[in-house]
């Protein structure tokens, strides 16, 4: 389509929001997507609430995608916007098409990473089981396990060389963090998972060094990631633990916590259950008690990690890129 004809769907868009009695139109990548970002907003703009509209425009093959919402970013305004997956484009791209106004993206790798912080998930333990789990330092160390092949993966996307992408990418990462092919039967058995993580990134960088000559691999493993590394803090205040919120966001969360959280929640709901029948081995309703704990345990994972947002627009979680994100919304809307 032409540039006059994006326009005039734009601003047909618009015109929809206020037929619908709505403040704002906002521009997102799939329907799923208005879930994460309608909160978001309304969150940050409380005038806003019940005022979102969520315009339902696609192309001809029914999706939507950065791709499609590109040929509308001339168009956006205080009553219009554009809110998407950062894909982490801007860590290597000064000029991605996206750091503009009233244009808003996760900062982190995609949505999915968000239901992967460590809050929401430690907040999620607590409901169905009632006990604690310590993510913050699990999946700090996983982050930095897996830092070095999320640097070697941002060196190559920087000097925009493709050579490698058979071996470092989005499944790369994928694979790295399967969780399915892991011993995990207690509590204590995360520190099985660690060095199970940690051969796998040996093992791509290993494919990695011997396709590439031996003086390149070595710059980029002393040079190239230290730098990359030491760019990443100073400029976003990424740290080597922070990346797994950085890496192919449904890898993360489809690949690893998900199932992890599956197992994790059997565990600690047997857990409970035994210091249930050691605190009240003499109860006649013991077993009631036993019954109530299992039927929490029961509730739906998947469901609750997809609305986990909410733990996130706490203060207590505070989350830095959800703050971002908030800031800039704030700066911009009316």
């Amino acid at each position: 389509m032409k540039y006059q004809d994006y326009e005039d769907i734009a601003n047909r868009m618009k015109e929809d929001a206020f037929h619908a009695n709505c403040n704002i139109s906002v521009l997102v990548e799939d329907i799923y997507d208005e879930e994460f970002w309608r909160p978001i907003i309304e969150n940050t703009k409380p005038n806003l609430r019940n005022k979102i509209y969520f315009p339902s425009y696609m192309n001809k093959q029914g999706t939507r995608g950065k791709p499609i919402l590109k040929n509308f970013k001339n168009f956006v305004d205080e009553k219009f916007i554009i809110c998407i997956d950062s894909d982490c484009e801007y860590l290597y791209d000064q000029d991605v098409w996206y750091i503009a106004d009233f244009i808003y993206h996760t900062v982190v790798y995609s949505k999915e990473n968000f239901q992967c912080h460590h809050f929401s998930l430690s907040e999620i333990c607590k409901s169905l089981t009632t006990k604690n789990y310590n993510f913050k330092s699990f999946l700090e160390k996983i982050s930095r396990i897996v830092s070095p092949l999320f640097y070697v993966w941002l060196y190559f996307k920087e000097i925009k060389y493709n050579d490698f992408d058979y071996l470092i990418n989005n499944q790369a990462f994928a694979t790295v963090l399967n969780f399915e092919d892991s011993q995990f039967n207690s509590i204590r058995d995360d520190n099985i998972l660690f060095p199970s993580i940690q051969d796998k990134v040996n093992d791509i960088l290993e494919k990695l060094k011997n396709v590439m000559d031996d003086g390149w691999y070595d710059s980029i493993i002393i040079d190239g990631i230290p730098n990359i590394q030491n760019r990443l803090i100073e400029q976003y205040s990424i740290r080597p633990e922070d990346i797994l919120s950085f890496c192919y966001g449904h890898g993360v969360l489809d690949q690893f916590v998900e199932p992890f959280m599956r197992k994790l929640i059997t565990i600690l709901k047997n857990l409970k259950i035994q210091e249930v029948k050691q605190a009240l081995s003499d109860d006649k309703d013991i077993d009631n008690t036993i019954s109530r704990i299992e039927n929490i345990a029961r509730r739906d994972i998947k469901t609750m990690l997809n609305t986990s947002l909410i733990y996130l627009l706490l203060d207590a979680a505070e989350n830095k890129q959800i703050q971002d994100i908030k800031k800039k919304l704030d700066k911009e809307l009316n």
